[in-house]
């Protein structure tokens, strides 16, 4: 019979039997709740007679709900990981873990598997408030499917930022504080650079450049680093009737094929989080004794 991953199994029963992850899942639930009321209690009244008006709420219903659940998404799952580990040092029990039968990869694995447990729920939450948008249409289920998708390949990403802060750290606290800085660093780092790109570069040799091939392909990788633009960019091209894997972008010379930004940032993602995760792993690894030391060679 399989077992179960005990780290997995002790970490998901302490974070479920609280209050706290019932009152964490309310204010959740209750914050897109009332941001969904209140924009939609705001385009309702500027409809008129407008034929569209259903496409347009339901959109915009849509775009907002994804856009509110995976800001916090990305707040809150590093928050779920960094102090994993890290607690254990506080508590003076990280040494009966790492001496304890298991392998820093079951460790880290179950750290990592409970906390996304918890976010997965979160994730799956939203489905419901997601599936208005289709009582007003212009929505369809490629998006949906795609806006969860994006959301749960988000929370992997970032729990595994928290998961190496709070193994490099020895407080949850600062583990905490560098998880949440990165988050925002990657958040707002990545459209500063842009901008201050496009600034330095200018409208004419910006215009030039959007004309070749290395370019296209180095600003579709740049735009797939970031989730907010890489699945904002997907969202409007298949609005516009795009193809969900892949985009054709017609240049002076030639018409060249891209992957889809929603497609590019869950491999790069899933990569980040693969390197990341073997960092966390590596520094679980119990530190070798004066005795080991005096075997080698």
């Amino acid at each position: 019979m399989l077992e179960l991953n005990p780290i997995l199994v002790k970490d998901l029963r302490s974070r479920m039997r609280g209050a706290r992850a019932y009152i964490l899942l309310t204010i959740y639930l209750l914050i897109l709740a009332g941001v969904t009321l209140l924009l939609y209690a705001a385009i309702s009244g500027d409809v008129g007679n407008d034929l569209n008006a259903g496409r347009r709420i339901g959109q915009t219903l849509f775009f907002t709900i994804a856009t509110v659940a995976l800001i916090e998404v990305c707040l809150i799952t590093p928050v779920l990981t960094s102090g994993s580990i890290a607690g254990e040092k506080e508590r003076q029990t990280y040494d009966l873990l790492v001496a304890s039968l298991l392998t820093p990869w079951q460790i880290v694995w179950g750290k990592l598997v409970s906390a996304l447990a918890f976010a997965s729920l979160l994730i799956v939450a939203i489905v419901p408030m997601m599936s208005l948008s289709f009582l007003f249409g212009g929505v369809g289920l490629t998006e949906v499917l795609i806006a969860i998708a994006g959301l749960f390949v988000t929370a992997v990403l970032y729990a595994t930022i928290g998961l190496f802060w709070s193994a490099m750290l020895q407080s949850s606290l600062g583990a905490t504080g560098f998880a949440i800085g990165t988050v925002i660093v990657l958040l707002l780092g990545i459209p500063f650079v842009i901008v201050i790109a496009s600034l330095i570069l200018g409208s004419s040799a910006l215009s030039n450049l959007l004309d070749s091939v290395w370019f296209i392909y180095l600003s579709r990788f740049v735009a797939a680093l970031h989730p907010f633009i890489a699945l904002g960019t997907t969202a409007s091209h298949l609005s516009s009737g795009g193809n969900p894997f892949f985009e054709i972008v017609r240049t002076g010379t030639a018409n060249v094929i891209v992957p889809s930004p929603w497609v590019l940032f869950t491999i790069l993602a899933l990569i980040f989080s693969a390197v990341l995760l073997a960092a966390s792993v590596r520094l679980v690894q119990p530190a070798p004794s004066g005795a080991d030391r005096r075997k080698r060679p």
